[in-house]
């Protein structure tokens, strides 16, 4: 099999990137930081299709501004959530596996997704349940629900080929570094 040509990304990462955060040394953790930051480079590139696509026509006026404000607000949330399930998949996800790196970014990017629900119904029905919001708890919960559904529709076309190159990109530099 052909390695890839991730030289210069893993000298790049090791030296000012995730590589030099605490853990990047090991693999699971490696690849917890490896998701957040495929994570991060979705919500940019989503985040910068908005606005071109306004820019050119393609979305009606201040769709890609709404859509560029959206990410912005998901981000907080998005990237950590990407890191804790990267960690889990890489932990739990059998390495034998054919295309183990798509397959296991492909799951993180899920596993995003279902982190991302939880982590902001937690928050939402939490803020509801101490009369923060001004909302009932199920109200907050089903709205969690809906805010997510809409992100997955708009961004799934992104993510998850992100997700999966992410991956193969990460193993092949875990396979180099042995």
């Amino acid at each position: 099999m052909v390695s890839l040509p991730t030289e210069p990304l893993h000298h790049v990462c090791t030296r000012y990137g995730p590589g030099r955060l605490p853990g990047a040394n090991r693999p699971d953790v490696g690849a917890g930081y490896a998701a957040a930051s495929a994570a991060l480079g979705a919500s940019l590139l989503f985040a910068t299709g908005a606005i071109v696509g306004e820019t050119v026509g393609l979305l009606s006026s201040n769709d890609g501004v709404v859509w560029f404000a959206f990410t912005g607000l998901a981000v907080p949330v998005v990237v950590p959530t990407a890191l804790v399930a990267g960690v889990v998949v890489w932990r739990i996800l059998p390495s034998e596996i054919p295309f183990f790196g798509a397959v296991a970014g492909i799951f993180g990017t899920l596993g995003t997704y279902v982190g991302s629900l939880l982590a902001l119904m937690l928050i939402l029905t939490a803020t509801a349940t101490l009369g923060l919001s001004g909302s009932d708890p199920l109200s907050a919960a089903a709205f969690s629900f809906g805010v997510i559904y809409i992100a997955f529709l708009l961004t799934w076309w992104v993510t998850f080929p992100v997700g999966a190159v992410s991956g193969v990109i990460y193993t092949d530099i875990v396979k180099q570094s042995k």
